[in-house]
């Protein structure tokens, strides 16, 4: 795991710890000084209680671990605190520990836990892991992780039902939050260290919460008399008859204090079968008759599974529907008349629903509960987040919970309740949002920039019915939804979180990315939402893009390297194509040279220089010329290096020779400079011929013979210097496709913007989208 930017500057994670949470991660690191600490990194949507953080230093005591840094980075919710390497409670735990240990170890945690409850703190999660051993011998142990901790105002309240199951207490089923909690959990850590063995081991969760609702923990197998009594007082069903700080203390000192126990709760049944409710007056369920609403009412948030199964599962034919229908009749209150005939017998309503009517019925005083969960505007945020983790053992009742506030408009129905009434104004405005947001996403979903792996993380949401596959995406499991519950929940603190939750910088490398990013002003969470949903797709595409660019680099890189060495070696081989120009030049001299001494001889006779003047004055145009047509051969040599001769002015004429016949093939392998005999025999044969033929011609044709020569020899010297340019240009243009340095595009660039063409992929100015609070997206 990376630590979040700002964290990663000051700390290097270790390793990461082999005990971790359901809400965060817990990591080893190494701050700058070298010392080891444990740091917790709550994960998205989840956040600790501040009013906790804020009590934590004050506490003082050895028995809790001292909390030494508190924040939020990246998002993220933190905090540092001691490394014990002695590891947890658990380690301690291979099997049975005798009386004299299991009497330090709950000394010990009886104070810590003494200390967070007079701080008004409940730990709400004790267990051996969350038990560090700060020192073997002798044994010192301390409380720590306190995620799930919170302060309280009151004696009781209902919050969250988070909890590790097996050491919960059989209120905390319904979510209920007091100090009696941390000591049913204690004694769950006692019979365990007495037994050896863990609770509930083998059972599935269901099962769990079975017993744990129904029965009264067995401690038969405590062998030891005194670690008996101390666990059957802690694991007294009733929270308000539990032992606490007050009898541990009088155990530790050798009393025996009383253990009240309800008889109808620890027998586990009664007469008339398992479970069953003793005779008399009241309202059967869950092993007991009720007469008071309010109690009643509890019962059944505790228990909500069974009870909606139990009351409302069978319709109005089912015996428990009876029984209840008759104790209503029996409570002087007329509203009772418009609860069973508007919501109870509604065949339109679910179990669950009406189970909820009639808890608000019972007692409006309760905090809002539905599916067993407290229901408050601070607790909605929390959804979406679990509704994203399919791996969070809460997860499906989040969606569950998500969906049938959606589809029954329970917000209304859970505004009823005390101190409830902004669930009403919630519910209203998170149907505009929804409303809002489908209109957005079509919207978005019609515009071509956005590829169909973001138009498929933009999906309709709250439909009655399910979108037609393939034309609007689902919202399963409903995270947009429950994030649009949230927004209207906490409208300031969601948005603020997808704020933080934008990574500008794939806009870098995703037009489409950053079009959509650019359009999100920080006051319109819609778009903002929007930008965090398709996220995930520009961050692949970015990486796409990066590999694309990486591969691009390498194979131009490649192409350097082997154009560089073709280079070399076309360079090393300068020198000699100078050499090899000079000397294919030499011919040209000669035969400049030859023609001028015949010219001379032919018509020199008859003027007054006589045929030697004339051969100088023609010798030195022909050293001219040829100067000329050296210079200029040199001069592509020069720049053309090893490619020299196959570009040559001597191929063309080698062809010609080799095409003329098989004897003169070997005249075109010395020209070409290919392998084979080089012999200028060949070569001044048949230039000896045309040369001899000219100058018959020209003797023949006019007196003025040498004045012709001498206008040949440099008109030839320029066509020579002309054609020599050509041949350089079009080398050079023949050789740039292939020249890295010179390419038509950088091989760096990437894909062509995906946006351009002849529309903007927002259509134009802003006038064309949907509407969302008086603004366009």
């Amino acid at each position: 795991m990376r630590l979040p930017e700002e964290l990663g500057e000051r700390f290097a994670v270790v390793a990461e710890l082999p005990v971790q949470g359901a809400e965060s991660d817990l990591l080893l690191v190494r701050d700058g000084g070298g010392r080891e600490l444990v740091m917790k990194v709550f994960r998205r949507g989840y956040h600790a209680d501040r009013d906790v953080w804020a009590k934590l230093p004050s506490l003082g005591s050895p028995h809790v671990v001292r909390i030494l840094e508190t924040g939020s980075a990246g998002g993220r919710d933190y905090e540092v605190s001691e490394y014990a390497e002695h590891g947890n409670l658990r380690t301690l735990m291979d099997g049975p520990l005798d009386a004299g240990t299991v009497g330090e170890v709950v000394g010990q945690l009886a104070e810590g836990i003494k200390a967070l409850h007079d701080a008004g703190i409940v730990h709400r999660d004790l267990k051996p892991e969350n038990i560090l051993v700060t020192a073997r011998e002798p044994v010192a142990t301390a409380i720590t992780d306190f995620g799930l901790s919170r302060v309280l105002e009151q004696s009781v309240v209902f919050a969250s039902s988070s909890r590790t199951l097996a050491y919960a207490a059989p209120e905390s089923l319904s979510g209920q939050v007091s100090p009696a909690r941390d000591w049913w959990s204690l004694g769950m850590i006692v019979r365990e260290m007495a037994t050896g063995r863990p609770p509930f081991l083998g059972l599935s969760e269901t099962a769990v919460v079975d017993h744990l609702a129904t029965r009264p923990m067995p401690v038969d197998d405590v062998a030891d008399p005194r670690l008996r009594l101390l666990v059957r007082g802690l694991l007294t069903r009733d929270p308000r008859r539990r032992w606490s700080y007050a009898q541990v203390s009088a155990w530790l000192g050798g009393e025996s204090p009383e253990v009240v126990e309800d008889a109808a709760a620890a027998s586990g049944a009664v007469p008339g079968g398992p479970g069953a409710a003793p005779g008399g007056a009241g309202l059967p369920f869950d092993g007991r008759r009720f007469t008071d609403r309010r109690e009643l009412a509890r019962a059944l948030v505790e228990r909500w599974d069974r009870a909606a199964v139990y009351l409302f599962g069978r319709g109005e034919s089912g015996e428990a529907w009876r029984a209840l229908r008759d104790w209503l009749a029996e409570i002087p209150d007329d509203s009772r008349i418009e609860l069973v005939d508007r919501y109870l017998t509604s065949p339109d309503l679910t179990a669950d629903a009406k189970l909820l009517h009639l808890v608000r019925w019972l007692d409006p005083d309760l905090p809002p509960h539905y599916l067993g969960r407290r229901v408050l505007p601070e607790d909605l945020p929390g959804l979406a987040a679990l509704a994203s983790e399919p791996g969070h053992p809460d997860h499906r009742t989040a969606c569950l919970l998500g969906k049938s506030l959606w589809d029954e408009r329970l917000l209304g129905v859970l505004a009823g309740f005390e101190g409830a009434h902004e669930l009403a104004r919630v519910d209203d405005q998170w149907r505009r949002h929804v409303a809002a947001w489908n209109e957005l996403g079509r919207w978005l979903r019609s515009q071509d920039a956005l590829p169909l792996s973001a138009k498929a993380r933009l999906p309709e949401t709250g439909a009655a019915e399910t979108p037609v596959a393939g034309q609007v995406p689902p919202d399963e499991p409903p995270v947009v939804l429950l994030t649009l519950l949230a927004l209207a929940a906490r409208p300031a603190e969601t948005a603020s979180a997808l704020k933080r939750a934008v990574a500008r910088r794939y806009g870098e490398d995703v037009p489409w990315f950053a079009w959509l990013v650019d359009g999100a002003a920080d006051d319109d969470p819609l778009r903002l939402l929007a930008v965090v949903r398709t996220q995930p797709e520009a961050a692949a595409e970015a990486q796409a893009r990066l590999r694309d660019r990486r591969t691009e680099e390498i194979r131009a890189e490649e192409i350097r390297r082997h154009w560089d060495e073709r280079e070399r070696l076309r360079l090393e081989k300068r020198d000699a194509s100078v050499r090899r120009a000079v000397g294919w030049s030499l011919p040209i001299l000669a035969f400049w040279l030859a023609g001028s001494w015949v010219i001379a001889q032919l018509s020199g006779g008859g003027t007054k220089l006589g045929p030697s003047g004339w051969f100088v004055m023609l010798g030195v145009v022909a050293v001219l010329a040829w100067a000329v047509q050296c210079a200029a051969e040199v001069f592509v040599a020069r720049a053309q290096g090893g490619e020299y001769l196959p570009h040559g002015p001597w191929a063309l004429l080698s062809r010609a020779l080799s095409a003329s016949g098989r004897g003169m093939n070997k005249v075109g392998q010395v020209m070409r400079g290919t392998p084979g005999k080089r012999s200028f025999v060949p070569f001044a044969l048949v230039f000896g011929v045309m040369f001899a033929l000219l100058l018959i011609a020209l003797a023949a044709a006019t007196p003025a013979g040498g004045l012709l020569w001498m206008l040949v020899m440099p008109a030839a010297a320029v066509a020579h210097a002309v054609a020599a340019g050509i041949r350089l240009h079009r080398w050079r243009t023949a050789r740039a496709p292939a020249d890295p340095t010179r390419g038509p595009a950088d091989p760096t660039s990437g894909p062509a913007d995906p946006t351009s063409g002849p529309a903007d992929p927002a259509g134009g100015p802003e006038t064309h989208g949907p509407l969302f609070d008086g603004r366009t997206p």
